[in-house]
Formats: structure tokens, sequence, C-alpha cells
């Protein structure tokens, strides 16, 4: 299969969502080592000399600037665009090393749902992907217009709905906190 190189804007979107998480991550992290840094220079400060209260003052500051920086929940963000990025890559992959658009549907609905998930909504799911499937090969071979563009994005966002109404596409806004 002879696929042109062909710009994709829903994974260069992918992409930049992924890109805006990771330096909004890195720039909570790094406020936080700073916060980490001035609460050792105030701790450095008191010497031995401070009350337990005023250490336990010090170290609820420490903990309430911190939690002002919401990394777990910029964590969780940069989770969510970490797995979006990776099935918009899969499916892209799948697309475009498949020569067999059936069997393309088939490896993307494999990656992407559990069959216990989709059982009750799979002639839904089918549909979607192979529309997906289909119109990712025009954009790709035939002609990629901003129509063609238009219908893989609106596609794909229907694989996202019902990935959503499962409840698969948020699974990292569950997990526990670890800071």
């Amino acid at each position: 299969m002879d696929f042109a190189v062909r710009r994709h804007h829903l994974i260069e979107e992918a992409k930049a969502e992924l890109d805006v998480n990771y330096e909004e991550v890195k720039r909570a992290e790094l406020q936080i080592v700073e916060c980490e840094a001035r609460h050792k220079e105030k701790s450095k400060q008191l010497n031995g000399s401070g009350t337990a209260e005023q250490m336990r003052e010090l170290m609820a500051e420490k903990v309430a600037r911190q939690g002002r920086y919401g990394i777990n929940g910029l964590y969780n963000m940069q989770r969510a665009a970490i797995e979006r990025f990776a099935q918009i890559s899969a499916v892209f992959t799948v697309v475009h090393s498949v020569d067999s658009t059936p069997v393309a549907a088939d490896l993307i609905r494999q990656i992407l749902f559990r069959a216990d998930d989709i059982r009750s909504r799979r002639v839904e799911v089918d549909k979607a992907i192979q529309k997906f499937t289909f119109n990712l090969r025009a954009y790709s071979i035939e002609e990629s217009t901003l129509e063609t563009d238009r219908k893989v994005r609106d596609i794909w966002a229907d694989i996202e709905t019902l990935l959503s109404e499962i409840g698969r596409s948020d699974k990292w806004l569950n997990l526990p906190s670890e800071c």
C-alpha cells in the first residue's frame, strides 16, 4: 500500500494536547521543587530552636502551597492526553500498515475496546470503526481535503464518545493520588 505523506490534523492535535499537558506538569513540578527549597531553608533558619508548633505550621504552609499547584489533577490530565495520543497513534498505525479494511477495523476494535464493554453496542462500535478506517484510508490515499479530514475527525469524536460512555476514556481520572 502506497500512502502519500499528508498532514493528519487529528494526530497533530493530540500531540499538541500532550505537549501542553507535559509543559504544565513540568511547570508545576518546578514550582513544587522551589517550594521544597524554601521550606528546607526556613527549616534551617529555625535550626532546631523552633517549637513543634512552629514546625507543624511550616509543614502545613508547605503542604498548602503545594496543593495550590494542583499537581495530581495535572498528572491525571497528562495521563489522559498520553492515553488519547497513544490510541490515535495506534489506530493510525493499524490503518496505515494493514492492507485489508476489515482486518484493520477488527484490530482497532481490539485495541480500543474490551469484548465485555461492547456486547450491547457491538454494531454501533463496529460501524464507527469501519467508517473511521474507510475515511482515514480515503484521506491518506485518495484525497486529503478538508472534507475528508473533517469526516475522520468527526468519526473519531464518535469513537471517543463511545469510549467515554462505556467508561474506557476516563480511566485515568479515577487513580488514587500519589503525592
